[in-house]
């Protein structure tokens, strides 16, 4: 069968700087990363299905990489997607796995812009939050990280955290490499760079343009959509997407105050996993919504 198959995962989560992780590895003439960038080869049921010589091509022009991956956010998404690392396992013997968390109330608000941008969430970001399971079990860190630590030992599992990608990427970046096992002095061309945020600038569709959007889904004809169609979208023209106005992505205190103490028994069990060094500020013990029992 032709192609490799990688070595070590990204695995989100999601909205918290994989796509700048992604896109500083990419670089490294040691490292290859396949393109998409997310395959969700392992927990989408539609590109499982393409088989493992699909999954293997995307990886056909590694070449003599030491270090073969790639980074897919929706492998920390149980049980939105469950079985994720025993399919990994069951064809990687020993993957190594990249896991970056950011602060999670952050990343919560963050996911909720996403999909708005994308037209999937309509709900105020006070609903969204306390009633989609998604938008808290995506952010319990700990036990997306358990569902891997039952398939993998912890050695072969490197955390990390958005809060220091974005104060010290170089030191960052020569951890990653030498969890990799690949050069540690390289460094990118010019400074390491600023986060990515992917979802910066993306404009929610207006509602009758979501409308029409469903329709074509619905009827299964998104192969006759017209060319014109597709640049208004692409576009983000005025005609058929909104700005989102501030207001909408308010949190009161109150509100965070809930999300975190929904997290409280998390923020434990990811604590000890991490242990004390390089731990984000908003895990420590004396941070106000963090019990010391």
């Amino acid at each position: 069968m032709e192609g490799v198959l990688p070595g070590f995962f990204i695995i989100g989560a999601q909205k918290s700087g994989t796509s700048t992780l992604h896109r500083l590895l990419q670089q490294h003439p040691q490292a290859y990363l396949c393109d998409p960038k997310e395959p969700h080869y392992f927990s989408d049921r539609s590109a499982w299905e393409r088989g493992e010589g699909w999954y293997r091509s995307l990886f056909a022009q590694a070449g003599g990489a030491v270090a073969i991956g790639e980074a897919s956010t929706t492998y920390s998404m149980f049980p939105h997607y469950s079985g994720v690392a025993e399919r990994v396992t069951s064809l990687v013997a020993e993957p190594k796995i990249i896991y970056v968390v950011r602060e999670p109330v952050a990343r919560m608000r963050s996911a909720y812009l996403h999909a708005l941008a994308w037209g999937s969430e309509t709900r105020p970001i006070s609903e969204a939050l306390t009633t989609d399971p998604r938008y808290l079990l995506t952010t319990s860190y700990a036990l997306q990280a358990e569902q891997w630590l039952a398939a993998i030992s912890r050695e072969r599992m490197l955390l990390l955290s958005l809060d220091e990608l974005e104060a010290e990427p170089q030191a960052v970046l020569e951890r990653v490499c030498g969890f990799l096992g690949i050069d540690t002095s390289w460094r990118p061309p010019g400074a390491a760079g600023a986060v990515v945020n992917a979802s910066a600038g993306k404009r929610p569709p207006r509602a009758w343009w979501r409308a029409v959007g469903e329709l074509v889904l619905r009827t299964g004809n998104t192969h006759r959509v017209p060319d014109w169609m597709v640049r208004l979208n692409e576009g983000g023209s005025a005609l058929v997407r909104r700005e989102v106005a501030a207001d909408e992505l308010d949190l009161t205190p109150s509100l965070v105050a809930q999300l975190h103490r929904a997290l409280r028994a998390d923020y434990r069990r990811l604590a000890r996993l991490w242990g004390p060094q390089s731990r984000p500020s908003w895990l420590d013990p004396e941070a106000n919504h963090l019990p010391t029992a």
